[in-house]
């Protein structure tokens, strides 16, 4: 596996996924970061277009070139082939190189300006609405808690979080410190005659990454590019540039064998069967050993799909499928025997139908070890 660090060139747009046509909505939102689904194809895109495949025998795979290539990366409706992806993740470049950041975890809240872990609490003398077996989340203190935001450079996340050490008021970097937000309007035109249509104002939300902030991507199954290059991000294609990591970052994973108390938190947003779980609470398929979910800190599920293509596709009621997904930063606390092993699986789940979700970034994870409150 390769890792490659991605520059923006210019302000980025990436879309929620939602249906946006002007006139019918009038403010298009982008997420940050990414999801694993624009990534996927960034990197398909420049696999292709170095390949000289052109993109009719791509698509209907008429030469062994062709053949070749949907081999490496897949094809149209078939899956993503031996493509394999970790990420992406938010990383800032320096002078003593490149530091990843991780959204601030979900059991993390925000206590008269400082910071506490919530924890699952055994003995608690008031109700839940909870599911059955599940256990609240609860800090031992008697001022009131509020919603923390922000990232963590990997320094404070490995060092102090995945510790269990509460986090200091430095460690927490804000939104703000990584990029700005720039809201642009529009308004659609009418090509015959080319001339403004009334009531056709939008506004587009894009994204300017501060100096040095980037995306980093672990890449495996197809060669890795050449050391330094450019690339089309996101909508619009804006372009950015790329350098292949000479020395690799350690992969963030679990250590194994997980302690008997372990909770796992989300790199990136995860799909489940069940909504925010597998169905029928099959935690096992991601451990070898009996593991029993004890409580869950969830943020707001997190919209990912596509939009309309074109007129010509809307006509035919064409949409890439709307999906919630569980947000990065979401953090499940888990309880087993001291002996469970996780089997490297990706944390999530596919629907039936399309390619392998894991296979290109979603459930990435990490765990850490976790006590009752």
């Amino acid at each position: 596996m390769w890792q490659m660090f991605i520059e923006p060139n210019d302000v980025l747009l990436f879309r929620d996924g939602k249906p946006f046509m002007a006139g019918e909505d009038h403010r298009a939102r982008s997420l940050f970061p990414p999801s694993p689904f624009t990534m996927q194809g960034v990197v398909r895109s420049k696999v292709l277009f170095d390949s000289g495949v052109s993109l009719h025998d791509y698509a209907h795979a008429t030469t062994p070139a062709a053949q070749a290539l949907i081999q490496q990366i897949g094809g149209v409706g078939s899956g993503y082939g031996q493509l394999r992806l970790q990420g992406p993740l938010v990383a800032k470049r320096s002078p003593r190189g490149v530091t990843r950041y991780v959204p601030l975890p979900a059991d993390v809240v925000s206590v008269d300006g400082d910071y506490a872990l919530v924890k699952p609490v055994a003995d608690h003398p008031f109700g839940s609405n909870q599911p059955t077996g599940m256990l609240p989340l609860w800090t031992r203190t008697d001022k009131p808690l509020k919603e923390a935001r922000g990232w963590l450079a990997e320094e404070a996340f490995m060092g102090r979080y995945v510790q269990g050490l509460s986090l200091r008021k430095n460690d927490v970097t804000c939104e703000n410190q990584l990029l700005v937000r720039e809201p642009r309007f529009g308004i659609a035109l009418d090509y015959t005659p080319r001339r403004p249509q009334e009531g056709m104002l939008y506004q587009m939300e894009f994204l300017r990454l501060r100096e040095g902030v980037g995306f980093l991507l672990e890449v495996d199954g197809t060669n890795p590019f050449p050391p330094q290059g450019f690339l089309q991000v996101g909508g619009e294609a804006r372009p950015a540039t790329y350098e292949v990591l000479q020395t690799p970052l350690p992969t963030l994973s679990p250590r194994n064998p997980l302690p008997k108390q372990f909770k796992v938190m989300l790199l990136t947003p995860a799909w489940f069967t069940g909504g925010w779980q597998p169905q029928d609470d099959t935690w096992g398929q991601f451990f070898d050993g009996k593991v029993a979910l004890m409580s869950v800190a969830l943020p707001r599920a997190q919209p990912i799909g596509g939009a309309f293509a074109d007129d010509r596709r809307r006509s035919e009621n064409f949409q890439k499928p709307m999906r919630r997904f569980v947000p990065a930063g979401t953090v499940f606390f888990f309880e087993g025997d001291g002996s469970v092993v996780y089997n490297g699986k990706p944390f999530t789940e596919t629907p039936a139908g399309e390619g392998d979700f894991g296979q290109i970034g979603f459930g990435c994870m990490v765990t850490a070890p976790w006590d009752y409150a």
